[in-house]
């Protein structure tokens, strides 16, 4: 990269995400956000900032004044950016350990995908016990939410309520690509499994946890629309699979590589 393009980069003014819709005129931010804002990066009254609200708006704004516990600013018209890929990725996950799984939101989100789903698998790790799934969805929707902020998305990717591997599969997707990764599977790759298919704008893309689907899995999707896919000879941890699945699929059939 050109040192033009350097400078271009360094010059964007940083990003902060702000809870609640965002309107042209004067706000104050409080909280972990106006601490982060003056305690660590030690912005002043002058500087100026992006915020956005996860609407698909960016919002120019200026500090007027800094505190210990808050920023007020001065926010201009919000812009309509789109960073979003073409391509609608629906993720779902088998459930996996914790530093697994806050990976791959993070990840998933960087990368553009559009919705994750936590699935309960016959292999799954059984950490998350009763009571802890909607804890630990506001984390992932938390990290979502950062991921975004650091990559430059305007919109979150949806985090869903944890669900069975059944209903993920008997859900009805009408016209997306529908793909179940296996390691025991020696006939498709994800290259045969996309030829053919240029106008793809939907896939469904289902990952096991450490251990993988079951046989019984397999069939379950296989009767529901699913193909079975391959990623090659190598067996690889689930955080790996998820990011080398959407990494793929975004390079293939969304925007990962596309210069705007």
């Amino acid at each position: 990269m050109g040192s033009a393009h350097r400078g271009n980069w360094a010059a964007r003014p940083r990003r902060f995400f702000s809870e609640g819709e965002l309107r042209a005129g004067e706000r104050i931010l409080t909280g972990q956000t106006a601490r982060h804002m003056g305690a660590v990066l030690r912005l002043g009254s002058g500087d100026r900032i992006v915020l956005f609200d996860g609407s698909g708006r960016e919002f120019p704004a200026e500090i007027t004044s800094v505190s210990r516990q808050r920023v007020q600013v001065v926010l201009g018209d919000g812009v309509p950016v789109d960073r979003e890929s073409p391509l609608r990725l629906r993720l779902a996950i088998g459930l996996s350990q914790p530093r697994a799984m806050d990976l791959v939101v993070e990840k998933a989100t960087e990368l553009g995908v559009a919705e994750i789903v936590p699935m309960e698998t016959e292999r799954s790790q059984g950490w998350l016990g009763e009571g802890r799934g909607k804890d630990r969805r506001v984390r992932w929707e938390s990290i979502a939410r950062e991921a975004a902020r650091q990559c430059g998305r305007n919109r979150f990717p949806r985090v869903r309520p944890m669900a069975e591997f059944s209903q993920v599969v008997d859900q009805e997707a009408p016209g997306a690509l529908r793909l179940i990764f296996w390691e025991q599977e020696t006939e498709q790759g994800l290259k045969h499994a996309l030829t053919g298919r240029p106008h793809v704008s939907e896939i469904q893309a289902l990952i096991g946890p450490e251990g993988g689907f079951s046989s019984a899995e397999m069939a379950g999707a296989l009767a529901a629309g699913f193909q079975i896919v391959s990623l090659g000879p190598r067996i690889l941890r689930t955080e790996t699979a998820a990011i080398a699945v959407v990494s793929l699929l975004q390079y293939e059939m969304g925007d990962l590589g596309v210069v705007r």
